[in-house]
């Protein structure tokens, strides 16, 4: 059956969660294991309405290439090469949003691939979860859940990706800590998101970024965070606004 979260691809991933994950049923393609207790920053609340989700769907991958960002197609495959992407791999692609990046995972580790989207925007998931029904993929299990407290167990991904997402991170070395808990020894991590040369913003701009909980996380602090997290052979690069590293976990 294609469609994302279906019984098979739940039976597949099984062994993936922590022991204790009790597992709704899927709504809409969807698993939430938030509810309504989880509590996000404003500007995570921001993103999740009908309309952001819309505008954010419609518009991001047609603009990147006007802010000096990569094209999407050339995103991809530089995110493919960078995770080293075969058939079979069992991947977590974090801050998921509308899916674009994890339909593309998903079609490149195949029918015997699995690919979990992960992402706390209810809004966001449905969106994903329709462009995985239009792209036909029954490879890809749908969760909303909090990337600091991701629920399966150690080193159970061969692939972890995170694009455009980690700016949105409350607690960024919390995250990425995260994200290397759950990635195999060896495992290969990809990430971005807004980035900068040079030290940390300070002023007024610096201050409403913090409260804000978005971060514009200057390079050189992005690739030690990730090497800190537990990951090893860590590059980072800079695409117009975008900061972009990747790795494999230590």
């Amino acid at each position: 059956m294609n469609g994302p979260s279906n019984a098979a691809t739940l039976a597949r991933a099984e062994k993936l969660w922590k022991p204790g994950v009790a597992l709704p049923p899927p709504a809409g393609g969807v698993i939430d294991l938030l509810g309504e207790s989880f509590r996000p920053t404003l500007t995570q609340r921001m993103l999740d309405t009908a309309f952001t989700a819309w505008i954010y769907d419609r518009m991001r991958d047609g603009l990147a290439p006007a802010t000096g960002m990569p094209d999407f197609a050339s995103e991809t495959r530089n995110l493919a090469e960078r995770l080293a992407l075969a058939p079979g791999d069992v991947v977590l692609d974090v801050a998921c949003g509308h899916g674009n990046f994890t339909v593309e995972i998903a079609r490149r580790v195949g029918p015997t691939g699995l690919v979990v989207g992960l992402d706390i925007a209810r809004s966001m998931l449905a969106r994903a979860a329709s462009r995985v029904r239009r792209a036909g993929q029954g490879n890809v299990l749908l969760v909303r859940a909090d990337a600091l407290a991701l629920p399966f167990r150690d080193a159970v991904f061969a692939k972890v990706n995170c694009s455009g997402g980690l700016h949105q991170m409350p607690d960024l070395p919390r995250a990425l800590s995260e994200m290397a808990r759950v990635t195999e020894p060896g495992g290969r991590f990809t990430g971005s998101g807004f980035g900068r040369g040079g030290a940390d913003e300070g002023g007024l701009r610096g201050w409403l970024r913090r409260r804000l909980a978005l971060h514009v996380v200057p390079l050189e602090r992005l690739a030690r965070t990730a090497r800190e997290a537990g990951f090893a052979d860590v590059q980072a690069e800079l695409g117009g606004p975008v900061g972009y590293t990747w790795g494999r976990r230590s």
